[in-house]
């Protein structure tokens, strides 16, 4: 990948083809923040999304230099999960809830 992944700006591994919308129409390019802002989704709900979406691309060869496996993104996704819980129900006591470690057994 080119140096350009790293500018802060859109990133191929954030953007899919969409070969057959299933509403019919014409292909088209989707990416993942275009989502999250047509959606509305506040920080947890983007994040565990993001996650989900990295973690699905890398699958697809679409990959963040240095991407090694899904884990640290499905750590994310329980992460984001949590909060979620919490904040939909207003159940503080999931905020206190062991925060999982996302560097525990790496490398």
């Amino acid at each position: 990948m080119s140096n350009n992944e790293y500018t802060g700006g859109s990133v191929s591994y954030y953007t899919v083809e969409v070969e057959s919308p299933t509403s019919g129409g014409s292909a088209y390019a989707a990416e993942c923040n275009d989502i999250i802002e047509a959606l509305g989704m506040n920080y947890a709900e983007g994040n565990a999304f993001k996650a989900l979406w990295r973690r699905a691309a890398a699958r697809m060869g679409k990959a963040k230099a240095g991407y090694k496996d899904g884990l640290y993104d499905a750590e994310k996704v329980v992460f984001f999960g949590q909060r979620l819980v919490a904040q939909e129900g207003g159940k503080t006591d999931l905020l206190k809830l062991p925060v999982i470690d996302m560097g525990a057994g790496r490398d």
